[in-house]
């Protein structure tokens, strides 16, 4: 399987050029399209805004709030769209938003954004259940045979934190809980590559990427709870390691937003997303 490798590390003058803090986001300020939301999803409208800009020579400005800042800006009218890992209908009842509020609101999925764990390929395991990789990405299961495999200490690694990578911060949100913690005393590596060598050269080496990451000599792709993520389980939501990315406006407000709305459906922009996610489709 040939896959795209995936870019974890953010260049400095795009950061710049297309992100702003939270209190300096305001559509009136500096022209074009201010948005905030999903610190994960941020990974992905960065490569939408730049080309985006590059095509229409209008910017996007965007800021990792997470979900619930970013709908309070909505409310506040602060910035003309968020960019979110849940759709409106659930974040409404999540945070009790007031329904008259947001009957024009609408959310649009543009991407899925799956992770696969690749394991060694004498480690003897092939699915594992979330409570499983879990303990194991906590430090708890030690060897591969305590989770059916062989007698085989567990090596675990994962992407240096360092890095902000958007593959950490859900996969610990799949697992861990954002708040949780990894194990200290796993391998700590600077991308994909790295960690998928690593664990191609360790018996008892497991880790997690992008599943565009993933390249065959890294080892095996494991399932979760018995589900492989192939890409009509991850569409269809049956691979839980995979969020769904929506772009969150007031249809009743700007015609701005509906133009990059628009731009993310297209066949350009699902090309943009496709380089490290996979486009959305019913």
């Amino acid at each position: 399987m040939k896959l795209k490798s995936m870019l974890l590390t953010v260049g400095v003058a795009c950061f710049l050029a297309f992100s702003l803090p939270a209190a300096e986001v305001h559509a009136a300020e500096g022209g074009g399209l201010a948005s905030a939301g999903c610190k994960t999803e941020h990974f992905l409208l960065q490569d939408l805004a730049q080309a985006y800009k590059a095509k229409t020579g209008k910017q996007v400005r965007l800021a990792k709030t997470g979900n619930k800042k970013a709908v309070n800006l909505m409310l506040a009218k602060k910035i003309d769209f968020a960019y979110t890992c849940k759709p409106i209908v659930k974040l409404s009842k999540k945070l009790k938003l007031d329904q008259n509020k947001i009957s024009s609101w609408k959310s649009v999925p543009i991407g899925k954004d799956p992770i696969v764990i690749v394991s060694n390929r004498t480690n003897g395991v092939s699915d594992l259940s979330i409570a499983q990789l879990t303990e194991i990405f906590q430090g708890k299961n030690t060897n591969w045979k305590e989770v059916g495999g062989n007698d085989v200490p567990i090596i675990s690694a994962y992407i240096n934190p360092e890095l902000e990578s958007g593959t950490l911060l859900l996969f610990k949100e799949f697992t861990v809980g954002m708040k949780g913690e990894l194990d200290a005393k796993a391998k700590k590596l600077n991308g994909p590559s790295m960690l998928g060598n690593f664990v191609a050269s360790n018996p008892g080496g497991v880790t997690f990427m992008p599943l565009n990451s993933y390249e065959e000599k890294f080892g095996n792709i494991l399932k979760i709870n018995g589900v492989s993520p192939d890409k009509e389980n991850i569409l269809n939501g049956k691979y839980s390691l995979s969020a769904t990315y929506y772009l969150t406006y007031d249809q009743a407000e700007s015609e701005d937003v509906q133009g990059f709305v628009d731009y993310c459906l297209s066949a350009e922009g699902k090309e943009i997303i496709a380089k490290n996610f996979i486009p959305y489709s019913e």
